[in-house]
């Protein structure tokens, strides 16, 4: 899961963007009843999926997936309403009984998460909270008073419950509390995000950038113990350590896990090597 920052000055063409939005939510909430608001997100979908609007959320990410860290190739671009703009989904899947769904959020930029299909697919209109009694029911409750069950990109603290093992496998980070390892289990459940494939692929990520670690370590020390090479073994051990880098920048698909096999060693080295990429 890749964390995301939605700045607050925002390029022209999105201010734009946003205040079409604005009116658009201002109909909405005018609507008479819910079947009314309704129609008119239907109506006005193509809003959301604005090629300008789908080209900045990506370029926040550098193309990729905000949850699987994927990049986007010839796959579609999909933008989830992290809280459903229709009906609503319990834990267990079934339609929540009396919430209308959040449609007062069906325009709103911050709820916009961008996403490959399956991850898209598998959350839908699922979206459970820690405690009903904090959910918000209409477009004057505060959102933030929820602790959604999902993990959240934009969430700092959420991105930093979430690390990996060295088969690739997606887990709670060591120590946190038991309430943050039940949604971190329960968003890799739901999104799939221990899918074979990925796992594969995170793993292979995780041996690469350990092997670079090792390499550059081993070389540093021959260039200690034979100063008549010095300067050569160095500059060995200077290329290895840019690869290393290059792995952990956030334009890399998997960065996360190329920094979670370097802070795993629990060496200053490789805590230095990831605070400096």
């Amino acid at each position: 899961m890749i964390q995301i920052e939605i700045p607050e000055n925002l390029p022209p063409e999105i201010q734009t963007w946003k205040i079409e939005a604005q009116r658009i939510t201002d109909l909405i909430l005018a609507g008479v009843d819910l079947e009314a608001k309704h129609k008119l997100i239907k109506q006005f979908s193509d809003h959301w999926r604005d090629e300008a609007l789908i080209k900045w959320l990506s370029d926040l990410s550098n193309d990729k997936c905000w949850y699987t860290e994927t990049k986007f190739g010839g796959d579609y671009q999909e933008l989830e309403h992290f809280r459903p703009k229709g009906k609503t989904k319990n834990r267990d899947g079934k339609p929540h009984a009396t919430h209308p769904g959040y449609y007062w959020l069906a325009f709103e930029l911050d709820n916009y998460r961008l996403s490959k299909n399956r991850a898209n697919r598998k959350k839908s209109s699922l979206f459970p909270i820690i405690d009903e009694r904090n959910r918000a029911e209409c477009s004057d409750h505060d959102c933030h008073d929820e602790l959604p069950l999902f993990l959240d990109p934009i969430d700092e603290e959420d991105c930093m419950l979430l690390t990996f093992n060295d088969d690739g496998t997606p887990v709670a980070m060591q120590g946190i509390e038991k309430q943050d390892e039940v949604r971190v289990d329960f968003t890799i459940e739901k999104l799939h995000l221990d899918e074979r494939i990925l796992n594969k692929c995170r793993a292979e990520i995780w041996v690469t950038a350990r092997n670079l670690y090792s390499k550059y370590l081993n070389q540093m020390k021959q260039a200690k113990e034979n100063p008549r090479d010095k300067v050569s073994i160095r500059a060995q051990a200077k290329n290895d350590l840019l690869q290393l880098k290059k792995m952990l920048k956030c334009n890399e698909e998997f960065s996360s896990v190329a920094r979670a096999s370097l802070i795993k060693t629990a060496e200053g080295m490789a805590i230095n090597i990831v605070a400096s990429a």
